[in-house]
């Protein structure tokens, strides 16, 4: 994936370095695994959810991480500009 640059002189409260991932849920509450049929996907990884925090708090937060060039790359990525980090 493209390096993502920053605005010069963009201020920012704290900066995040850490793993990006997609956390599954099950929609079924109390299925079994084999049983679940459907999935909701969420930001996850420490330092993200840090990040994702922070920014929904009122700090200007941004997240130092690699994430791949695909549809879960592009989750994590949108997920995070809406927040603003």
């Amino acid at each position: 994936m493209g390096q993502t640059r920053f605005a010069t002189g963009r201020q920012l409260d704290l900066i995040c370095l850490g793993r990006l991932g997609v956390d599954l849920y099950a929609q079924q509450v109390g299925a079994r695994l084999e049983d679940v049929s459907s999935f909701a996907k969420y930001l996850g990884g420490s330092s993200a959810n840090i990040a994702f925090g922070t920014a929904r708090l009122g700090l200007r937060s941004a997240m130092l991480s690699r994430v791949g060039d695909d549809h879960m790359g592009r989750f994590l990525l949108e997920s995070l500009a809406r927040e603003g980090c």
